[in-house]
């Protein structure tokens, strides 16, 4: 099944795969931000087995976008010069720049930085582990994992605001944004693994419930067209290959 190239415009296209918590955050971004955009599924599904999976061999038109290949990537046309921006934190990060309003960032210096500290140590330290856990076979070592996860959980339980609603405080943020995909999955740990999240962080799981309901969220929690499944069921569909590690992702290969 071949891919389709969008049509690059002047208004944004998200490049985006309906199960990439990635992807998932530029897409809440773009929802808060209010930014017109079109969505192009960067996904199809395998023959052989019947799941969805982003492409092994990327077309093209896709890597002209982006050389890694990769979701997400926001591309418009700017006069005659087609533009493109990847990595979702990046993406996240560029729009906005590239439309100020409503803000997601803090407009103070320290507040700000704050935002990003927390957004950088839980893409690098907890991001990984999600993945790792999963991909991992063996039990000692998936034991291992899980409580690096459990620590990660607990470092953020410290740092979530007790009163939220969202996790720094009264307004929705970068860091809601960075955090939820993964959240929103945390149950696909607990199908596969055996473990969620601790009961001991009763402000995480508070944060988790209240910020997921916002419809900016809602709106991206949408499984693929193709089934009639539930996106819940989906996801597991999808992860199974995470946990029997059979996937041949980015993510599954640079988190092993």
């Amino acid at each position: 099944m071949a891919l389709e190239a969008p049509v690059i415009r002047k208004q944004l296209t998200l490049l985006s795969a309906w199960f990439c918590p990635f992807a998932q955050r530029t897409w809440i971004a773009l929802n808060e931000k209010g930014v017109p955009y079109s969505l192009h599924e960067v996904a199809i599904k395998n023959p052989k087995t019947g799941l969805w999976h982003q492409l092994d061999e990327k077309p093209e038109w896709f890597l002209k976008l982006n050389s890694l290949g990769k979701v997400p990537t926001l591309a418009y046309k700017e006069a005659d010069v087609t533009h493109s921006v990847y990595e979702s934190n990046i993406c996240d990060e560029f729009l906005e720049d590239y439309q100020s309003t409503p803000p997601l960032f803090a407009s103070h210096p320290v507040r700000k930085a704050q935002q990003r500290t927390i957004i950088d140590h839980f893409s690098s330290k907890f991001v990984p582990l999600f993945y790792r856990v999963l991909v991992r076979q063996d039990k000692d070592q998936q034991m291992e994992v899980a409580k690096e996860i459990q620590e990660q959980l607990h470092w953020l339980e410290d740092r979530v605001d007790p009163n939220g609603p969202y996790f720094m405080g009264k307004e929705f943020s970068m860091v809601d944004v960075a955090l939820l995909p993964w959240f929103i999955k945390l149950f696909i740990l607990e199908h596969y693994r055996g473990f969620g999240l601790p009961a001991d962080c009763e402000r995480l799981a508070a944060w988790q419930q209240r910020a997921s309901k916002r419809q900016s969220v809602v709106d991206t929690c949408t499984g693929s067209e193709e089934s009639k499944a539930s996106y819940h069921k989906q996801l597991l569909q999808h992860y199974s290959r995470y946990a029997d590690a059979s996937a041949n992702s980015t993510s599954a290969h640079d988190f092993k």
